[in-house]
């Protein structure tokens, strides 16, 4: 009878000391989760019409999440929503498409002598209505004509392509897009809105206005601060403020408001940069105005 009493008191220590270390083990498991980008993979990259801005669409996999597939592509979790706008407050699933924009300075281009194929993914592109070898090298990715006539066993730069054709363009790093390569983007627009800044600063007969401001959340942010007004005077600057969370930025007036194209309560039309540094979530949001009249 001792036997068995001092079996189960065992048997008893057994499962007080060592069961929590099991458990423990399975709450916190050493397996990182799923990368994003191999040698072996391969990135579509289309050109959004509107915009000009290089789009990869990426399907979204299992154990992946947005803000670690931001953080990998050189993005935050705003500025990943605000490319696409459906999913901001709702909840993804694997297998959903992503738009990630994608910058041409990521792009590698030009093959050096230390060059390992193992540490890039090859980035294609899906020519478009109109597009020729001159303007797809040149233009949308500023690289030598040669190189793509090479890496797509093109012959002639007159050699005709077809709309649907994909082409070899270059390769992005497995390792993702640097956050100092975004930031690269941001510096030049915080040094536009300095400018503007400027100038607005030696404006006279300054005019104060409470409103709406209507934005095309679909569209993708640029350098260009730029917005629309009904009395503005065109080549002013205006300072915008974001009336719900006192965030300013200063644009460039280019053009008037057209007539009845809106309701009288929108006071100005800005650009998607303008939103976005001003930290917008709807198309239509409320704003303090100071314009030159």
């Amino acid at each position: 009878m001792n036997t068995i009493l001092r079996n189960c008191y065992t048997t008893g220590l057994f499962f007080l000391f060592f069961m929590p270390i099991i458990i423990f083990g399975r709450q916190n498991p050493t397996i990182e989760p799923p990368g994003y980008l191999t040698y072996k993979d391969t990135l579509y990259i289309s050109i959004d019409d509107k915009t000009n801005e290089k789009i990869y669409e990426h399907t979204l996999g299992q154990g992946q999440t947005l803000y670690s597939l931001a953080r990998f592509f050189g993005l935050n979790e705003e500025q990943l929503y605000a490319y696409n706008p459906t999913l901001n407050g709702k909840a993804y699933s694997v297998g959903q498409k992503i738009r990630i924009p994608i910058p041409n300075v990521a792009i590698k281009r030009f093959k050096k002598a230390d060059f390992q194929r193992t540490n890039f993914a090859p980035v294609l592109f899906k020519v478009h209505k109109g597009d020729n070898l001159f303007k797809i090298s040149k233009t949308l990715f500023h690289m030598p004509v040669d190189s793509i006539l090479k890496w797509n066993g093109l012959t002639s730069q007159a050699q005709i392509i077809t709309p649907g054709q994909i082409l070899h363009v270059g390769w992005l790093s497995v390792k993702g897009v640097p956050d100092s390569i975004r930031a690269l983007k941001r510096a030049t627009i915080n040094l536009r809105s300095e400018t503007l800044h400027g100038s607005f600063s030696q404006q006279k007969n300054v005019v104060e206005q409470n409103g709406a401001a209507f934005w095309q959340i679909k569209g993708n942010a640029s350098t260009d601060l730029y917005c629309l007004h009904r009395t503005a005077r065109v080549g002013s600057v205006i300072e915008i403020t974001n009336k719900m969370n006192n965030k300013s930025i200063y644009a460039k007036v280019i053009s008037k408001i057209p007539a009845n194209a809106f309701n009288k309560d929108v006071v100005v039309i800005v650009s998607p940069s303008v939103a976005k540094l001003l930290g917008a979530k709807d198309a239509k949001f409320f704003v303090h105005i100071k314009y030159r009249s």
